[in-house]
């Protein structure tokens, strides 16, 4: 079946992480992953294989908990296959076989409470879309013909429109579906889908004439990141430029608007702009890299892949507990406490959506967070039109393509990000010719390119990919060494940032760790976390000083885990001047709302604030410190917006 996209994807089974990507997979299986039920309701029921789910607390029965249920069971069949860990592929197929292996006499598949119920605007099977992706990664591995059949069956049994708020995401299956069978109802289904969502959700940022359009976006986050692709998605199935051109240019305006230092929208909970304190919700962080990848491989363009790589190796890993047994609801580049009345975010303000936790306020995040390393790894590797090789994302690991005696592995040998240098190694099989493309980055230099130890002399032009193309042989090794530099990024309320390469850099706030005691979800194996900064973290940095920041690496191999302070690999020394205004906002009572919906929080609060004023500036200490930088992603409490300071003159001039 023809597809309009430049590439696509290569399946799960065939794809072997290894190094400290693996190790990440690894931590997830012995942390929440493996282990959600921990987390409370709805981790803890039966899931998909029971027929209708109460709220709990809430009341009622509604689509809610199944959502949250399926994103743990799509994280975990991915994780477990990509580790190869027969046990969480088995727990995750507990809820799979069962909604295949009982479908309805209409073809119906699914909870018979989803299949009653009836949203605001018509039928909810938001959570079909959700669960059946972990259908189609579990087909990555079981190839079944039935299961195809089944779907096939289910979206043309009548039973639902999929054509209002999240709903029409289950155009992706539709998708998937008729580039697999070919079969012209499905293509016809989900473009009446997508037309239809044009009229019924004429005031989305997510429509087709919105996203074209010039404003900016203040959609709920995780609802416009899990949209704004779909017209990507339509895309490759129509060949209709104008769906693309909708889709990057929405994601084109979330650069502009949103997009923050770590990669990620600013959106808790609604997108809310760029500025110095901005946070953004978990989901956010896995559903922009799910977007993200539907753009890279349809268009196969080197700034998807550059922004999934900043996302993946920066905000991600700084949004949760290294040992993966405790995420934030709200994380973001600047945060310096994580507890109890400590969130300054506009959504529930003065709550504890900032700290760690096994379930910090809200479901859908330690659903939706299991897939988020996965889904990077699964976007490594690619195919083009021809069945050449793409090397869309860097981090150490193999793919394996082939049968028989054509079987070959390429082996990615790197410790990117924490060295740029990248040994693609062909092992294996017999010689088979064929097109090899890698990245070259935006933010590298023209790089240095050898095969088998000889230097290649062509241009290899950053913010593309290059390609060769021969006859592969067993013991081919073709090096690929990036060249980045220190960069001084500008950033909100005149302050600045460093990054280098992929990675971002931060003040690593040393802290007091206390166990949350009144956390009913806590325990000895997934406490929930106060975390209380240990040292001080107020500095600003001179502009002409950040251009000398001095980039180092530890002594030592790559760890298994490089995600926490004293292990990170590479580190920045810059100097910096300490700001004695710059503090934390304290206050015992704050009224927020106004009218009928004013309520009063009232407590120890204590949250971060935005930049400090220009008087405030002016009082920094004329004596200048080395502060060590981190990356991001090592960091649980931190300082990634410097304030800007004006040079020191006269006496004292550093």
């Amino acid at each position: 079946m023809k597809t309009y996209g430049v590439w696509n994807r290569c399946s799960l089974g065939c794809i072997h992480p290894s190094g400290w990507l693996k190790d990440f997979l690894l931590a997830q299986r012995q942390g929440l992953t493996g282990h959600l039920e921990h987390a409370g309701y709805p981790f803890n029921t039966r899931g998909w294989r029971s027929e209708r789910l109460k709220l709990g607390e809430r009341g009622g029965a509604d689509w809610w908990p199944y959502e949250q249920t399926a994103y743990w069971i799509d994280g975990m069949i991915r994780c477990g296959i990509l580790i190869e860990d027969e046990a969480l592929k088995a727990k995750a197929r507990r809820q799979i076989d069962h909604v295949m292996r009982h479908p309805d006499t209409d073809g119906y598949l699914g909870p018979d409470s989803l299949k009653q119920l009836k949203g605001e605007r018509g039928s909810e099977r938001w959570p079909h879309a959700v669960f059946f992706r972990a259908v189609l990664a579990d087909h990555d591995e079981r190839s079944v013909s039935a299961t195809v059949r089944k779907l096939v069956r289910h979206y043309l049994s009548g039973t639902a429109k999929h054509e209002t708020t999240r709903n029409v995401c289950n155009i992706e299956i539709m998708a998937w579906l008729y580039e697999q069978t070919g079969d012209r109802r499905l293509l016809d289904l989900a473009e009446a889908s997508y037309r239809a969502f044009q009229v019924h959700e004429a005031k989305s940022g997510a429509t087709l004439a919105n996203m074209l359009d010039d404003a900016k976006s203040g959609d709920h986050g995780p609802t416009y990141m899990e949209l704004f692709k779909l017209g990507a998605v339509m895309y490759r199935i129509t060949g209709k430029r104008r769906y693309l051109t909708a889709s990057e240019n929405a994601q084109r305006k979330l650069e502009r608007d949103h997009v923050l230092i770590d990669g990620v929208p600013s959106a808790t909970e609604h997108l809310r702009g760029i500025y110095s304190n901005a946070g953004h919700e978990t989901c956010v962080i896995t559903d922009y890299l799910w977007s993200l990848g539907w753009l890279l491989q349809t268009t196969g363009k080197v700034r998807y892949a550059d922004a999934m790589e900043r996302i993946a190796f920066n905000a991600l890993p700084g949004a949760v507990t290294s040992d993966f047994k405790a995420l934030q609801y709200f994380s973001g580049p600047n945060q310096v406490i994580a507890g109890p009345r400590t969130n300054h975010h506009p959504h529930g303000i003065g709550s504890s959506h900032v700290s760690y936790r096994p379930n910090p306020a809200t479901e859908c995040c330690p659903g939706n967070v299991h897939r988020a390393m996965p889904t990077f790894v699964g976007a490594m590797w690619m195919t083009d039109r021809r069945g050449g090789l793409v090397a869309a994302l860097y981090g150490p690991g193999s793919i394996t393509r082939g049968r028989g005696r054509s079987t070959m592995t390429v082996v990615q040998e790197t410790d990117y990000p924490f060295s740029h240098r990248i040994a693609f190694r062909f092992c294996g099989g017999d010689a088979s010719s064929f097109a090899f493309s890698f990245r070259v980055p935006g933010w590298s230099r023209r790089p240095l390119v050898r095969l088998n130890g000889r230097r290649l002399t062509r241009a290899f032009v950053p913010e593309t990919f290059a390609t060769i193309t021969r006859a592969w042989r067993d013991g081919d090794v073709l090096e690929v060494v990036l060249r980045p530099s220190v960069r001084m990024v500008r950033g909100p309320e005149d302050s600045v940032a460093f990054t280098w390469g992929p990675l971002v850099f931060s003040h690593g706030v040393e802290y007091h760790a206390s166990r949350e005691s009144s956390d009913a979800r806590s325990s000895d194996a997934f406490p929930a976390w106060t975390l209380l900064p240990a040292q001080s973290w107020n500095y600003g940095i001179t502009r002409s000083d950040g251009k000398h920041a001095v980039l180092g690496h530890k002594p030592h191999p790559v760890p298994a885990n490089p995600w926490t302070l004293d292990s990170a690999p590479v580190y920045l020394d810059v100097s910096a001047r300490k700001i004695p205004g710059w503090r934390l906002r304290r206050m015992k009572r704050l009224v927020v709302g106004h009218g009928d919906r004013k309520r009063v929080i009232e407590g120890e609060l204590a949250f971060m604030p935005t930049m400090p004023s220009a008087a405030a500036r002016g009082k920094a200490s004329r004596k200048a410190t080395i502060v060590r930088l981190a990356p991001y992603g090592s960091t649980r409490l931190r300082v990634t917006w410097f304030p800007a300071l004006k040079p020191l003159s006269g006496r004292g001039k550093l």
